[in-house]
Order: C-alpha cells, then structure tokens, then sequence
C-alpha cells in the first residue's frame, strides 16, 4: 500500500501508535477512505497485534498480485481480477471477506461466481493458506486423475477432453467452475456439469457417461473430506477434554478428594473415640 505511505511517515511515529488507530483516525490521518484498502490494513495490523495467535502463519504470503494475477484465474473467474487488484485484496482479506463485500466492493452478483469464491477460499482454508502445499497437490495430480478438490479450472477442462467431450471442453473455461467447487459444494451434480460445459438436454447418452465418470472422479473425495472432518471433530473433542483436565482427571479428582475426606473424617472418628476411651478409662479394640 505504498499509495499512503507519505502520511503514514508524516502521522504514525512509532509501531505502538499504529496498533491503537481507529478506522476514523485511519481515514483522517492517513487518507485511507476505501473501506476494503482500510479493512486491509485493519487485518495486518492485528496480526502484528497478536502473531501468537495467528490460525494460519503462511497467510501474509498471498499478496493481492498473486490473488488476481493467480488465484482467480485458477478459479476460473479472470475477469474480477481488475477489481480484487484495485480493492488490494489479499490473503487476509479473502479469509474475512463477506458476501456483501463480494457484492458491493467486489462486484461479484452472480450466486454461482459468488459460490465459486467461497469455496475457494475454503480450499485455502484447507491447506492453511500455503500456496506452497496447493502447488504441490496440483502438481501431483496433473498428469493423474486424483485430488479433483484441487483442481484448477483448466484441469477440468483438460479432463472434459480425457473422457471424450472435447466438442464441450472449452465451454468451461472461465465459467467459474474449479475443483472445490465441484467437490466442496453438495449441490453440485453432474446436471450441473453438463450445463456448464454446454450440453444439451436432448443428449441423454452424453449426459449420462458425464454423470458417469465425474461421480466416480468426486465421490471418493467428497467421502475422504468427511472422514478427515469427521476425524478432525474427534481430535478437537478429545484435545478439549485433556485441556480440562479430561473425563478420567475429573474422575480421579472426585474420587481422589472422596478418599481424602473419607480418611479425614475416620482420623477424626478415631481421634474422638480415643478422647472418649481415656476419658472413660476404656480401652481400644
């Protein structure tokens, strides 16, 4: 954001002062009236506020060249890259960015581009904004029909020419359709497909060798993601439960303390016994 960096110099004398600015103080002070340019640097500014705790270390890599010039070419959607590139949308941005950002800022109206995004950015999500761990899936499976999740908008259209719908194929270009799309979005059939890639209602052998070969492509991912959610959710349970001592420390410590209690009270039921015995001049069995 080298645009408001003669302000910055002349109004922000130390770090401390630039972690205490308001949104107001940041458009009078700095000039910065765009609200995505002032929200940008809102999300920066926190990260420096707390690295600690930060949920995904990598994500200051994904600078806004790299999400128009990159991201959303691979998504199938070039021609919002103008837009996120003037809004200076980053990596920081796209994991807070909200639908009525998409739409009044971004310009993005329709529900299917608006899908696209999202989960787009749920698969960045899923490899913690590495774009180093995204390349290296892509590149895996480039040559091999695997990991669809990952699946840039021209793997697909590569794939629509592997399983002889190459008369379709180009239609998907720039459609919005990609990978985490296809996989991520339960909605998303093979009816889907076909009218993405052009193909009439009328050919109903087409339609059902893609209903055919995308179901057995996608299935087994969308299968593998619900078990890793699913093992992920009992991780969480279970980290909880040993940050709370877990069931068996509560246990434990229930019966530990009974036992505690439960031998102080036979001390003390011993000791007025004895008080009572020699008091009598009695003595103990």
């Amino acid at each position: 954001m080298p645009q408001y960096g003669a302000m910055c110099a002349e109004n922000v004398r130390s770090g401390k002062v630039l972690l205490e600015l308001s949104d107001s103080e940041l458009e009078a002070g700095l000039g910065i009236t765009h609200p995505m340019h002032r929200k940008k640097l809102r999300l920066a500014i926190e990260e420096l506020r707390e690295p600690r705790v930060s949920r995904f270390p990598r994500i200051s890599a994904l600078g806004h060249t790299w999400v128009s010039s990159e991201w959303l070419p691979d998504l199938g959607l070039p021609h919002y890259s103008d837009t996120f590139a003037n809004n200076l949308v980053d990596g920081r941005l796209l994991e807070a960015l909200t639908k009525k950002e998409l739409e009044k800022y971004l310009g993005v109206h329709r529900k299917f581009h608006q899908a696209s995004i999202i989960h787009g950015v749920h698969l960045l999500r899923i490899v913690r904004f590495d774009r180093q761990v995204l390349a290296e899936r892509r590149r895996q499976c480039d040559l091999i029909d695997t990991d669809p999740v990952v699946w840039t908008n021209m793997r697909w259209v590569r794939w629509a020419r592997s399983i002889d719908l190459a008369e379709y194929a180009d239609n998907l270009k720039d459609s919005g359709v990609h990978g985490a799309l296809v996989v991520l979005e339960s909605s998303f059939t093979a009816d889907t497909m076909a009218t993405a890639l052009g193909i009439p209602q009328s050919k109903n052998i087409i339609r059902r060798h893609l209903a055919t070969e995308l179901e057995s492509l996608v299935n087994p991912a969308r299968q593998q993601l619900d078990e890793q959610a699913r093992y992920a959710k009992l991780e969480r349970r279970r980290q909880e439960k040993l940050a709370a001592g877990g069931s068996l420390g509560r246990s434990f410590s229930r019966s530990y303390g009974t036992g505690l209690e439960r031998g102080e009270k036979d001390k003390r039921r011993a000791s007025l016994r004895g008080s009572l015995s020699r008091a009598l001049g009695l003595r103990l069995r």
